[in-house]
């Protein structure tokens, strides 16, 4: 067990321990190590392998590894056979296509996520994104899940707007617009939602739920399930929800995959939706996962933000 080594000393240690696992002719392969800020500014660590002369350079991250060494799970040693395979692997693996950056190319596969703006000051210092008030923001990405299969995104930054040749005003109409055909919202009571293997979406709905029918919870997320929560802010979703719902209901930030609605009725206590997510997102929900502790009341057409708990307090002077 190491537990009082440091990720810097751990890099190192690592980019000096690989070499001797590796084939004659890749051992002056350049180990550089490199640092990635994620959505909720989580901080990955990698490793990229340079060949002199070749242009990819495969990034593997450590954060996992370095964590097997702080526990004693495993010593640098069996980490560094462990990552120089993982680095061979890499290089036999068919490499991706290159993605045409041409609007035209990218146009159709453009997408939304939501996320909470000072949770994402770093990650969105780079990146044009839409405020949709209450402290939230919408980026847009590329959905290459088509090309790769899989959901797999490239949020798209400002070099990569540039590249594209659009403003932003037209990028996130064009986002919205995409998302909402090709990943359309998607309303499930909570039940059906977890115990039934079919799902019916009732925004697809006519006419409202009968009162006597309304139940307690219901999830939104898109189509897809993933980075779903952006699906409330498609154009019209919260007004339809309130006519389905009967009226007024929270919104509890679940998480950046979906958002879960509860009607209002007489006697609920917010305090509790509060404590209920501020709990969740610091028990349940994975740390990039997490959308924001603020519950929010959509109320006479207009969203509101709901008494915040201390954690969100907090959240807001950080």
């Amino acid at each position: 067990m190491n537990t009082t080594i440091t990720m810097k000393e751990f890099t190192e240690k690592m980019k000096a321990e690989i070499r001797p696992y590796l084939p004659e002719d890749m051992k002056d392969v350049i180990i550089d190590d490199t640092e990635v800020v994620k959505m909720n500014d989580q901080k990955l660590h990698g490793l990229a392998f340079k060949m002199p002369g070749i242009d990819a350079a495969p990034t593997l991250y450590i954060d996992e590894m370095y964590e097997a060494c702080r526990s004693g799970v495993a010593s640098i040693e069996e980490l560094a056979s462990e990552m120089a395979d993982m680095y061979l692997a890499s290089r036999d693996a068919v490499a991706p296509p290159e993605v045409d950056l041409s609007y035209d190319n990218v146009k159709d596969k453009l997408t939304v996520r939501l996320l909470e703006k000072k949770r994402n000051h770093e990650f969105l210092s780079t990146m044009p994104y839409m405020s949709v008030g209450h402290g939230l923001a919408v980026i847009a990405d590329i959905n290459m899940g088509e090309d790769r299969g899989g959901d797999w995104r490239i949020a798209i930054n400002n070099g990569v707007l540039e590249s594209l040749g659009v403003d932003k005003e037209r990028l996130f109409s064009d986002a919205m617009s995409n998302a909402r055909e090709y990943a359309p919202a998607s309303l499930v009571d909570m039940s059906s939602a977890l115990f039934s293997p079919e799902k019916v979406n009732l925004l697809e709905r006519e006419e409202p739920i009968a009162p006597e029918d309304i139940g307690g919870m219901y999830v939104l997320t898109n189509s897809t399930g993933s980075l779903g929560a952006a699906a409330l802010f498609y154009p019209d979703v919260k007004e339809k929800a309130a006519v389905l719902l009967g009226g007024d209901y929270y919104i509890l930030p679940s998480s950046v995959h979906e958002v879960i609605l509860v009607p209002a009725a007489a006697g609920i206590n917010e305090k509790e939706l509060c404590d209920m997510v501020k709990q969740a997102n610091r028990t349940v929900v994975e740390a990039h996962d997490v959308l924001s502790d603020n519950v929010l009341l959509f109320s006479n057409g207009e969203l509101n933000t709901v008494r915040k708990t201390e954690a969100a307090k907090a959240v807001d002077v950080a």
